[in-house]
């Protein structure tokens, strides 16, 4: 069974059912992705597929500078961790395992690997040992960066 409709046209290493579920997880955080099988660092998670757009939504990653990739149907639902198991190529349009993710696990990437801007900058909570406190963009981050270091000199 798939996640993408039926007007996508089917490809080789798309995301299913039987390898997957979405999982709503609750207000204001929306749904996540979880793997139901077992995936080792460097193996291919997926590849997903979407529609190109010059805006940002929830449900996009960013391709290159104004360009991004709209997927409300899998892919934008992989939710973040400043400690993510998945790390994203936007050129092959694929998720790699970074670490191990056993069956029941989120699959989660961490949005500053991909994304200059975010749709929406939100506090984190994915629990992690070196958890930022707060989700941005990467250019918001090295300006985060760029200002403290210049409070602190």
């Amino acid at each position: 069974m798939r996640f993408y409709p039926d007007f996508v046209p089917a490809f080789e290493h798309e995301p299913t059912k039987e390898r997957f579920a979405i999982r709503h997880i609750g207000d204001g955080v929306g749904e996540g992705v979880v793997s139901l099988v077992d995936f080792e660092p460097g193996d291919l998670v997926f590849k997903f597929t979407g529609v190109f757009s010059s805006d940002i939504t929830q449900f996009t990653l960013q391709v290159t500078e104004g360009l991004h990739l709209h997927d409300p149907f899998f892919m934008g639902k992989i939710l973040h961790s400043c400690d993510a198991n998945a790390s994203v190529d936007m050129a092959a349009r694929t998720f790699t395992a970074v670490k191990p993710i056993r069956a029941g696990e989120f699959v989660t990437m961490d949005y500053a690997q991909t994304e200059a801007r975010l749709f929406k900058n939100f506090e984190c909570c994915c629990g992690a040992a070196n958890c930022r406190g707060f989700v941005t963009g990467y250019l918001d981050r090295e300006e985060s960066g760029l200002l403290v270091a210049r409070l602190a000199s």
